[in-house]
């Protein structure tokens, strides 16, 4: 899968970037391609992924416009349960982090929403965690409608508050 410059694309463990350019280094005495990737929501960092390894790490395109209203239908669904033990809930939610999926991330994301709603707070680690997927979600979302990283975490916020937050009383 090339990229070409200007794709939107996401890298599971750093998130959301737009493809920059495509230069070419010598190392060890050999020319390789890289694309150089500006992260979204994270000003001045850049990726430098080789174009011979980009598939192997994960770097994929941004989802499309039909996997962000499946994305949309997950945060306004019903929440699964996630486990009481808290060793046993984290690393289910980082496992769904890894995975790259947009599908996962948001259901991570909803999920401890809800869960963050039921006990009122996030431990530590909780709150990291929670933090790495919104991260995630939220510059795939900015990157797939090309708008700031900020609107997309306000359109993911109402989503999920839609969900929450009760229907008034007729």
């Amino acid at each position: 899968m090339a990229f070409k410059t200007g794709d939107a694309v996401f890298h599971p463990a750093r998130g959301a970037g737009m493809v920059t350019g495509i230069n070419k280094r010598n190392r060890d005495g050999e020319s390789h391609s890289y694309y150089t990737i500006e992260l979204l929501g994270q000003p001045g960092t850049r990726l430098m992924i080789p174009t011979s390894s980009a598939k192997a790490v994960g770097l994929r395109r941004a989802m499309s416009q039909t996997k962000l209203q499946e994305v949309w239908r997950l945060l306004r669904g019903d929440p699964q349960k996630l486990p009481h033990d808290h060793k046993d809930r984290y690393a289910l939610v980082e496992e769904k982090l890894q995975s790259g999926d947009a599908l996962e991330v948001a259901a991570a994301v909803r999920d401890m929403a809800w869960r963050r709603k039921q006990e009122g707070k996030f431990t530590t680690r909780g709150k990291r965690i929670y933090e790495q997927a919104m991260m995630l979600i939220v510059g795939e979302i900015a990157a797939v409608q090309d708008i700031e990283v900020e609107d997309a975490a306000g359109q993911v916020n109402d989503r999920l508050q839609e969900r929450m937050t009760p229907a008034p009383a007729a």
